[in-house]
């Protein structure tokens, strides 16, 4: 498990890269790093639904935020 790789994928994300790839790389992270990881339940939750701009029942920007 690599705490880094984490930071770096969540750093990108918060410091404005809304980009569905920066999202995918997260979802990564979680999944490779992470896995059953209670911790990490809702943020991979809201990884799944990513999709800025879309309306529900997907998330956006500052519910991934909120979850990171």
């Amino acid at each position: 498990m690599s705490h880094e790789r984490f930071l770096a994928a969540a750093q990108r994300v918060l410091t404005g890269d809304d980009s569905i790839r920066a999202a995918n790389e997260l979802e990564g992270v979680v999944i490779d790093d992470y896995p059953g990881d209670e911790r990490v339940d809702e943020l991979g939750a809201v990884l799944a639904l990513y999709s800025p701009g879309q309306g529900t029942p997907y998330t956006d920007v500052g519910e991934l935020h909120t979850a990171i």
